[in-house]
């Protein structure tokens, strides 16, 4: 038995090297979303032209037995029987199954055996900055393709930054960057499309740093300083940002509230920041300035997972805030481990928080002055952190934690810092070239978040992705 040409590897199979011919029919009945993945990915990889057909050489049904995501294949002469646990686990199949398939005539061949199969790591996403440099918006329906060809749960889709504001906006409309904004009915579209394809999205507005869209729109209400203003009137007005973003995704299941890289002292120095925290009983004269930046920004993100919560969706954070309040921080937010220098990882896990690792080596893509292999990020695990900030503890050694199953899993991260000044006259060459990095390190991410723990080397890896790389190129070509 050859290990099969599939990314990621499946948890358990027995596929035997003898194929069956069938014909490229599928039966209509459950997951009607998962056999259109079905239909459109197998024409674009193979060109094979699958049809709705009664009897069916292919048959989806439901197993609540599966772990979640979960899916069984049995492939005979007779068919292909599917088991899924849910609509993802069918989407899942039925990847597996395109990766698995040839073109035989009008039909299709597929090796016989059996498949079972489910991830390890609920946590496996894919972040896209949108705010620093254009991205057209059929780029990010091939966001969500590339997600769905190698079941990555999630699409992190970093909207906002002190470049852009590209969220429409009722409450705001001002905040949207004019020619770089998407309108209600794109994002509609792209949440329809999403579901389709069994991709949750992870919409972000970046704050309290990283605001010049807001001070430079609103700088009455948000403060014009560089950083959300903490007055009683801004941080309602971000409280029905909030609300409005979550409105906005009403499929997505996480909102990330962003609070990375804030220059927090700020607020120590802001008479109307001071005044409101003198109303809400906190000692600002008689605290030292440090402890009270902690204080003030561990209020913001409280407030704003708060109203995340409030809506029924989970907060998730950037690691930002120090130890000492932790006891602020709602336990339900999930904290997106970068550094290592604001917090460490072994802190905010001893304190109880879910955790992902977004390790800026090898796991950033900031193009085209840093990013890393393929084989670099094959290498990584989601209990391995190598962190750049010199302020970091683990700077030249790196960090590597006991397993836990407080760390959800790991993320692939594109930010746009360098392509504007790389491509000064032609972004969109920019970023599409970012792309082909990220789709060239994507497979890795998926392999090693799929599965815990390796289960080959990098050689039989690069074996497989040689052959899948090629379906996906068939895919991105049509």
């Amino acid at each position: 038995m050859s290990i099969l040409p599939v990314i990621p590897l499946p948890r358990a199979y027995d596929v035997r090297d003898a194929h069956v011919s069938l014909p490229a029919t599928y039966a209509v009945g459950v997951y009607a979303d998962a056999l259109d993945t079905l239909a459109v990915f197998a024409r674009r990889t193979h060109g094979i032209d699958m049809v709705a057909s009664e009897p069916a050489s292919i048959v989806f049904s439901t197993d609540s037995s599966l772990p979640a995501e979960g899916y069984a294949l049995t492939i005979t002469a007779e068919g292909v029987a599917v088991r899924a646990a849910d609509g993802k686990g069918a989407q899942h199949a039925a990847v597996t199954l395109v990766q698995l398939m040839q073109k035989d005539g009008n039909g299709l061949s597929l090796p016989v055996g059996t498949v079972e199969d489910a991830p390890e790591c609920s946590w496996r996403a894919v972040m896209i900055d949108l705010a620093r440099n254009w991205h057209a918006f059929p780029m990010l329906f091939e966001y969500v393709d590339l997600c769905c060809f190698y079941k990555i749960k999630s699409l992190h889709l970093h909207f906002t930054d002190d470049q852009s504001y590209t969220l429409p906006s009722r409450l705001f409309p001002d905040l949207s960057t004019e020619g770089r904004s998407y309108t209600f009915e794109e994002i509609r579209e792209l949440n329809e499309y999403a579901a389709r394809r069994g991709v949750e999205l992870i919409p972000e507005i970046d704050v309290p740093g990283h605001t010049a869209s807001f001070s430079g729109s609103y700088g009455e209400i948000f403060g014009a300083d560089g950083i959300i203003c903490l007055s009683d009137e801004s941080m309602e007005a971000m409280r029905s940002l909030f609300r409005e973003l979550c409105e906005m995704f009403p499929q997505s299941p996480y909102i990330h509230t962003g609070g990375d890289e804030a220059s927090i002292m700020k607020w120590t120095e802001c008479d109307k920041c001071l005044a409101a925290f003198r109303a809400r009983g906190v000692d600002v004269d008689g605290t030292d300035k440090k402890a009270l930046s902690q204080i003030m920004y561990a209020t913001f993100v409280k407030e704003m997972c708060e109203v995340v919560l409030s809506c029924g969706k989970t907060p998730v954070v950037w690691e930002g805030f120090a130890a000492e309040v932790n006891h602020m921080i709602p336990r339900e937010a999930v904290i997106s481990s970068w550094e290592n220098y604001y917090q460490t990882t072994p802190s905010l896990r001893d304190a109880g928080f879910r955790l992902i690792n977004c390790s800026w080596n090898p796991m950033y893509i900031v193009y085209p002055a840093v990013y890393w292999s393929q084989e670099d990020v094959y290498k990584w695990d989601v209990y391995s952190w190598m962190p750049m900030h010199g302020g970091s503890p683990y700077i030249k050694t790196g960090l590597k934690i006991e397993p836990t199953e407080q760390v959800e899993g790991g993320q692939l991260l594109a930010w746009g810092d360098h392509i504007a000044g790389a491509f000064p006259d032609d972004i969109a060459t920019g970023v599409r070239e970012e792309q082909a990095v990220v789709e060239g390190r994507a497979p890795a991410l998926a392999e090693n978040t799929w599965n815990r723990v390796k289960r080959t080397d990098w050689d039989e890896f690069r074996g497989r992705l040689a052959a899948v790389e090629a379906l996906y190129a068939a895919f991105r070509n049509q």
